[in-house]
């Protein structure tokens, strides 16, 4: 039997908010705080919608800040 799954998800967000946030905090338009919060929230939303998609195992690990290739190089 095979079970619903995705390789990995879009981690900017729909309209890319993980961009905006992340260059909101480099220009000093919000702090440390606000920052780690809207990332908390794309989180939430990212995993929100494949977990209503009917999917059974969900990826993790596919989250990155900024820079996707280096964070992979760490984690192997």
């Amino acid at each position: 039997m095979t079970t619903p799954t995705i390789h990995g998800y879009p981690r900017q967000g729909p309209h890319r908010e993980l961009k905006r946030a992340i260059e909101g905090h480099w220009q000093g338009k919000i702090n440390s705080t606000d920052l780690l919060a809207r990332i908390g929230e794309i989180r939430r939303d990212r995993l929100r919608t494949v977990a209503t998609a009917g999917l059974t195992e969900v990826p993790i690990g596919d989250f990155s800040l900024y820079d996707h290739v280096l964070d992979t190089t760490l984690l192997l």
